[in-house]
């Protein structure tokens, strides 16, 4: 409806009467009664309005509407004054007449000003819900564990031999690269072996390179050459081995990493099964978890999961599922997973507390409620729902059939169809009939 239409309409008219001379204050003030009446209720509603707007606009309409009454009284005693075919006596009778009716509208409009007092009382005395009406949502449940998390390259590293430490060349927390040096053992005794060996070596190759070439010019016997040969090799099979043992002596980085503890100082004894340095790389982390055996058949390698941490509550990443183990756990009934994730900003440290989010089951088009919503009497599950009777918000038990439950939420599988409105808040304080007050 157009509203500008109207009004012009009302504009019109009350200049045509006005060019006739028939009209007075009291057929103004009807009309722009009426064009307030239309403008009101022309405008648009949004969903949005609460209660005590609408009744805000309900009380001014109902002025309007009361004065319009009145004045229309008052204006037929005038129209009626002004016809000389009515009898004087009779104009009379009806200015009497229209004087009692406006005072009926009068006393009309204090009623009804109780009576909205009244019906606003009442609505404040009903309990007070809150509904979710039933559309299709998606749901989604998961299968919850807990994870361990490793560095996937992490060493406590040890000598390979018995020895003193002579120098520890880093600090702790610094970042080194692969096989840069880190410990050395003294090697004093295996240095004076080293020097030894290397005399007694380059004496015996220039034995051996003598023998040999007289040995091609056929001079000299076969027994000596082969002497000169064993010499030579047998010093030269001892050097590797002591060079090997000094090379035993020096701890180097197994991988590019950060030296996160020194446990001896320079000066005391280390040897193997003794560690020596805490030696860890953040980049990539491995975490495990042991899983129910009820659920081995929903969990697969290659499977998307979600990993959170509770020490960090803003940081979450989906990895897949890198491994799947083939045994059960006798003890504890489980199996378990591994997973694999790139830490770049190294956020994630060893040993935190992993939350592991694993999907077993998703569907697009559920009905959803409060898990606490769900009812449950001697028939079975049920919820409340709202029914419109006589205007009036009725309470009305609907049994169903509860699916999964995840996060305090339950899938309702039946019982509950499209657009329903089921009670979420204040279930516990109705029962089935009641009237109650729908709040936002």
């Amino acid at each position: 409806m157009n509203i500008e239409i109207h009004q012009n309409n009302f504009t019109n008219m009350s200049n045509t009467i006005s060019k006739q001379g028939k009209i007075n204050k009291h057929m103004k003030k009807i009309i722009v009664f009426a064009i307030v009446a239309l403008i009101a209720s022309c405008s648009p509603q949004t969903e949005n309005t609460d209660l005590a707007t609408l009744h805000a606009k309900r009380d001014s309409l109902q002025q309007v509407q009361f004065n319009i009454k009145k004045d229309l009284n008052i204006l037929n005693a005038e129209i009626i004054e002004l016809d000389s075919s009515i009898n004087p006596n009779d104009i009379k009778i009806i200015k009497k007449i229209a004087m009692q009716k406006n005072k009926i509208v009068k006393v009309e409009a204090k009623i009804k000003t109780l009576e909205n007092k009244m019906t606003a009382r009442d609505l404040r005395r009903l309990i007070p819900v809150t509904v979710k009406e039933m559309q299709h949502e998606t749901f989604n449940h998961y299968i919850i564990t807990y994870g361990e998390v490793k560095a996937k390259n992490y060493a406590m590293i040890s000598p390979e031999m018995n020895g003193r430490i002579q120098k520890i060349y880093v600090e702790k927390g610094m970042r080194v690269k692969k096989g840069q040096l880190l410990v050395s053992l003294n090697t004093d005794a295996i240095d004076k072996q080293i020097k030894g060996l290397r005399s007694g070596l380059e004496l015996a190759t220039k034995t051996y390179e003598k023998v040999d070439t007289l040995w091609k010019q056929n001079i000299g016997s076969e027994i000596e050459f082969l002497t000169a040969k064993n010499t030579k090799e047998n010093l030269e099979s001892q050097l590797e081995s002591v060079l090997a043992q000094k090379r035993m002596s020096q701890i180097v980085a197994p991988f590019d990493g950060i030296v996160d503890k020194i446990f001896p100082k320079e000066g005391e004894m280390a040897g193997p099964g003794f560690p020596v340095i805490e030696f860890v790389n953040l980049n990539t982390l491995t975490v495990t978890a042991d899983v129910s055996e009820a659920h081995i058949d929903k969990i697969k390698t290659g499977q998307v999961i979600e990993l959170s941490f509770s020490s960090l509550p803003d940081y979450a990443v989906k990895v897949p599922i890198m491994r799947v183990s083939k045994v059960i756990a006798s003890a504890s009934r489980t199996f378990e997973i591994e997973m694999e994730t790139e830490n770049p900003d190294e956020k994630i440290k060893p040993n935190i507390v992993s939350t592991i989010k694993i999907n077993d089951f998703s569907s697009e088009k559920a009905f959803v409620v409060p898990s606490l919503a769900v009812r449950k009497d001697i028939s079975g599950n049920y919820v409340y729902v709202i029914e419109q009777k006589d205007n009036k918000n009725i309470v009305a038990k609907k049994y169903v059939t509860r699916g999964l439950s995840f996060d305090e939420n339950s899938m309702i599988t039946s019982g509950l169809d499209l657009n329903d409105q089921v009670v979420i808040e204040g279930y516990h304080l109705v029962s089935s009939g009641v009237s109650v007050n729908l709040v936002k």
